[in-house]
Formats: C-alpha cells, sequence, structure tokens
C-alpha cells in the first residue's frame, strides 16, 4: 500500500518538463499552420502554387473548425491528465477512503479503479468530438471540393472554340486548387488520427502505472473470491469437525447418557405431577364437603332469619297498635292536664279573693 506522508495515495505519473500543455498545442497546431500559410502565399503569388480565393476560404473555414477540434485530441488531454495528478490524488484518497471493505485483518477500498478514472478523465475532452473527428475534416474537405468545383464552374455559352477552350482551361485550373481542399482535409485527419493515437498510448500508459502503483488500495475480484474460498474452507472444515465428534462413540454415548437422565427427569416429573394431582383431588373433595356443609349451614340461617324477620313483622305490627293506642291516650292526658290546669287558675283565683277578704275583715278588727 503506497501513502505518502499526509495519507494520500501515491501513483507516481511522471509530469511534463513544461509549466503548462501549451506546446502540446503547439505541436498539433504548427503544421497545419505552415500549410495555411503556404495556401495564402500561394494566392497572393508569393510561391509557384496556384490557389483560387474559394479554395482559400474552404481551406481556412477548415482549419478554423481544426482549432475547435484541436483541444478534444488525447494528445493535449493527455497532458492536462498528467497535470492534474495532486487532485487526482486528493480524490483517489477520498475515494479510497469512502469505499473501504474490511475482510478479516486487511482493509482496502471495495470500489472499481476502472470506474473512477473513467469519470476523473471524463472531463479533460469531449469524447464525442474527438471521436468524430477524424472523419469529419475528409468530409468538410470533398464539401469545400465541391463547393469550389461549383463556383469555379463557367457557363459554357461560348460559340467561339477559343472562348470555349479559354473556359475549359478556366474550369481545369479551378478543379486543380479545388481538389486542394480535399487533400488538406486528408491532411488533417491523418495528423488528428496520429497525435490521437500517441495520446491515448501515452494516456492508457499512465492508466496502466496508476493501477500498478494503487493496485494494493483496492480489493480484485480474484482476492475477494481467494477469500471467500477460504473462508468457505475454514467452514467446511468446522462442519467437518462437528460432524466428527457427532459420529464419533463417545458423543453417541454421551448423547444416550443424556437421553436416559432426560427421560428419568421426566418420568419424575410426572410422578410429581401425579402425586400433586392426586393431593389437589384430595383437597378438594375436602373442600366440597365443607362447601355443602356450609350451605346446609347457610339454608339454616336463612330459615332462622326468615323466622326472627316474620317475628319482628308482628312485633312491628303490636308495636304500631301500642303506639297508636298511646298516642290516643295521650291526647286524653293533655285535656286532663288542660282541665287541670284551667281548674287550679280557678282556684287560685279564688284564693286570692279570699286572701284579700280576710285582709279586710283583719283590717276591720283592728
Amino acid at each position: 500500500m503506497i501513502e505518502n506522508r499526509d495519507g494520500l495515495v501515491d501513483f507516481h505519473i511522471s509530469r511534463e518538463k513544461q509549466g503548462t500543455c501549451f506546446f502540446k498545442l503547439v505541436s498539433l497546431l504548427w503544421f497545419p499552420f505552415l500549410i495555411f500559410l503556404g495556401v495564402i502565399a500561394g494566392y497572393f503569388e508569393k510561391i509557384s502554387l496556384k490557389v483560387e480565393l474559394h479554395s482559400v476560404i474552404m481551406i481556412g473555414t477548415i482549419f478554423i473548425i481544426y482549432l475547435f477540434f484541436m483541444k478534444h485530441n488525447a494528445y493535449y488531454a493527455t497532458c492536462k491528465f498528467k497535470r492534474r495528478d495532486e487532485e487526482m490524488q486528493n480524490v483517489l484518497s477520498w475515494y479510497v477512503k469512502n469505499n473501504q471493505l474490511t475482510i478479516g485483518d486487511v482493509t482496502k477500498a471495495n470500489a472499481p479503479i476502472e470506474t473512477f478514472l473513467k469519470d476523473f478523465s471524463a472531463t479533460l475532452r469531449n469524447s464525442n468530438f474527438s471521436s468524430v473527428a477524424a472523419s469529419v475534416f475528409p468530409t468538410l474537405g470533398i464539401l469545400g471540393t465541391f463547393i469550389s468545383i461549383a463556383l469555379s464552374m463557367p457557363d459554357f455559352s461560348s460559340q467561339d472554340s477559343a472562348l470555349l477552350e479559354k473556359e475549359i482551361s478556366l474550369l481545369l485550373g479551378g478543379v486543380g486548387t479545388a481538389f486542394y481542399v480535399s487533400i488538406y482535409g486528408i491532411f488533417l485527419s491523418l495528423w488528428w488520427i496520429y497525435f490521437e493515437k500517441s495520446g491515448m498510448s501515452d494516456f492508457e500508459r499512465n492508466i496502466d502505472t496508476i493501477k500498478e502503483n494503487i493496485k494494493h488500495h483496492f480489493w480484485s475480484k480474484e482476492e475477494i473470491e481467494q477469500i471467500h474460498f477460504q473462508e468457505s474452507m475454514k467452514n467446511f472444515e468446522k462442519l467437518n469437525s462437528v460432524f466428527s465428534k457427532i459420529t464419533s462413540n463417545e458423543f453417541i454415548n454421551e448423547m444416550h447418557d443424556s437421553i436416559g437422565k432426560r427421560v428419568d427427569l421426566f418420568d419424575n416429573i410426572i410422578n410429581h405431577e401425579q402425586n400433586v394431582l392426586q393431593k389437589a383431588s384430595a383437597h378438594f373433595n375436602d373442600l366440597l364437603k365443607v362447601s355443602q356443609k356450609g350451605i346446609k349451614e347457610s339454608d339454616k340461617f336463612i330459615k332462622s332469619y326468615e323466622d326472627i324477620s316474620s317475628h319482628l313483622q308482628k312485633s312491628s305490627e303490636i308495636l304500631s297498635i301500642v303506639h297508636k293506642e298511646l298516642l290516643q291516650k295521650d291526647d286524653k292526658l293533655q285535656d286532663v292536664t288542660r282541665n287541670l290546669n284551667q281548674n287550679i287558675a280557678q282556684l287560685n283565683l279564688t284564693l286570692l279573693s279570699l286572701s284579700e277578704e280576710l285582709k279586710e275583715i283583719n283590717s276591720k278588727k283592728s
């Protein structure tokens, strides 16, 4: 397992000596640009190459399109990939830590490194542009050739043979320069393919180097299958030892003794349960007898209660009659008492009057 002192994965990619990938773009650009300059020089008759204006425009258009595609070439993208090794180191360390799987005493990432590298390198260029570039340039060259031929095509309306020959010579000259566009497009396609294959080879070498340097950080399918096989063998050995113990005479004798003990224990439990059941039945019979006696006593008590209740009812009736008689006698007594009080009051009046008379008599005698 290769790690630096900061705990980041170190995959040892050799960096480019230049500070940037500018010279990669220059390598892709210099020869197509020189050819385009030669075409312009031929148009201005600076060199002995006859080029028409329409061919210059078509070749310039293809060259501008090539400039747009150029940054998507694998030759330049591989350089960008190398320059991003520190960023890859950080992202790869995060990827390893967030996909760790511990099997036994070993901890590795249980994730495909190919997926990480594919996702990381997907932002380096547009693979759609790079895949069609090799066919786009020859197609544009052929299209530009036909456009150039159409623009340089005379109408052949002349009746004079001399003028007709002149028009034919103009046509042939225009066709000759028009083919420069196709040649340029085919050349750009070959140029693109060369650097594309060169860049892809370099990229694959870097990928192989990365995989080789970080393979100890990741579980491989073979390692997981081997560990699974080893664990299966261990489990099989454990099962084999358990089966051996089960089939041994000692284990069978122990099982027989254990079963015998369990049967004896079960018999003892049944006997105890029967004894408990008999005792419970006897207690239940006693309770039944006691309850029957209690029922009889309760019947007698109920009868006695009913007799007492009837006697109490009769007594209550007698008491009510006596109460009525007492009320009547009380009324008579109140009348007698009232009459007696009146008689006493009259007697008092009489005694008072008699007392006054006696006082008068005594006063007269004196």
